[in-house]
């Protein structure tokens, strides 16, 4: 897939925070895993973050 995102509900940052980054070493973990994929785990920068949101998270990958 070239794109994903996930959208959920927290009572508090730090609920939110912790469930996106173990789904964010879930899917590092898949690529690297399962598919042989090497990728770097980040946070976009305030002009690539989605509107609205506090932070962005990626795995970013090279391929040929």
């Amino acid at each position: 897939f070239l794109w994903q995102e996930g959208h959920t509900a927290h009572a508090t940052r730090e609920e939110a925070e912790k469930e996106t980054r173990l789904i964010l070493d879930l899917y590092a973990d898949f690529a690297e895993q399962f598919m042989a994929i090497p990728v770097i785990k980040g946070v976009k920068t305030e002009s690539e973050r989605f509107a609205g949101a506090l932070d962005t998270y990626c795995i970013e990958a090279l391929m040929q």
